[in-house]
């Protein structure tokens, strides 16, 4: 009999921010044309699991439940203030330049101020460095290195930031909070 999915194996622990579903099926028409496009191989992604990382926490065993939280502690206190904001993303490129299963993802050259600065925000919470935040989403995974070019522009309005848990192995998201911006 199967691990219960919470007994699973974790890949990943990370808050994010997800597509509506117009912004979702948007996402998967463009993974559709951009493989048709380049001739690509990998499978695009489930609309389900489109979604920007804002930031990953430690998922080692010993310090899972730890990890989880401690996010869910800081997204409580990080919504306070914050009002919804538009993201735009017009781009589609491979984010690495390794040869093997590169990330393919839609992005913005420029742009995303609000998304940026909440980001920021959320690392001075946990008192990381702001760092160098790139807003994307994942398309498909590929063996072939795809050059940066615009795209007709993905929208959608953020009114929320949610914890997921990816589950190795089962390529899904198990849902652990869900926090509204109260601004």
């Amino acid at each position: 009999m199967p691990a219960a999915i919470e007994e699973q194996p974790v890949t990943s622990v990370f808050l994010a921010i997800l597509p509506d579903q117009a912004a979702a099926e948007k996402i998967a028409r463009c993974a559709c044309e951009v493989r048709a496009r380049h001739d690509l191989k990998g499978a695009s992604l489930p609309t389900g699991r489109f979604h920007v990382t804002l930031h990953t926490f430690d998922h080692a065993p010993r310090a899972l439940e730890r990890s989880i939280q401690v996010a869910q502690m800081v997204a409580e206190k990080v919504v306070k203030d914050v009002s919804p904001f538009e993201v735009q993303f017009d781009r589609v490129k491979s984010f690495s330049e390794k040869k093997s299963n590169a990330p393919c993802v839609l992005a913005d050259r420029e742009g995303n101020e609000p998304l940026r600065a909440f980001v920021s925000r959320l690392k001075r919470e946990m008192g990381r460095p702001a760092g160098n935040f790139a807003p994307q989403v994942t398309l498909l995974y590929e063996d072939a290195i795809v050059k940066e070019e615009y795209v007709e522009p993905v929208c959608w309005r953020v009114n929320e930031i949610v914890l997921l848990k990816a589950i190795m192995h089962r390529k899904t998201f198990q849902e652990l909070g869900r926090w509204a911006f109260e601004g």
